[in-house]
């Protein structure tokens, strides 16, 4: 099976990994606009508060983690279409 994920935030992250637990041999590829995968936006008004300093509390995997599963990750991408039809 192959899957294409739009978006790499908590959501698709979590879509794609059970994906991966369901089949092993699944195609994933992922395309994150931004720079970073599987955050919590939740934390975000914590952050911006300055009541957690660190950024990274909000990561809970990081783009190598997902490549070690076999993932396919591309951050700074933006997707502006998608022509289902033709497969692209």
């Amino acid at each position: 099976m192959k899957l294409i994920v739009i978006g790499g935030v908590a959501a698709g992250m979590s879509a794609a990994s059970k994906l991966k637990r369901m089949d092993k041999d699944a195609q994933i590829t992922v395309y994150e606009r931004g720079g970073f995968l599987s955050y919590g936006a939740c934390g975000l008004p914590y952050y911006v508060s300055g009541e957690n300093d660190d950024y990274t509390k909000m990561i809970a995997r990081t783009k190598e983690q997902f490549e070690e599963q076999g993932m396919d990750i591309f951050l700074k991408h933006e997707v502006v279409k998608v022509v289902p039809e033709k497969n692209r």
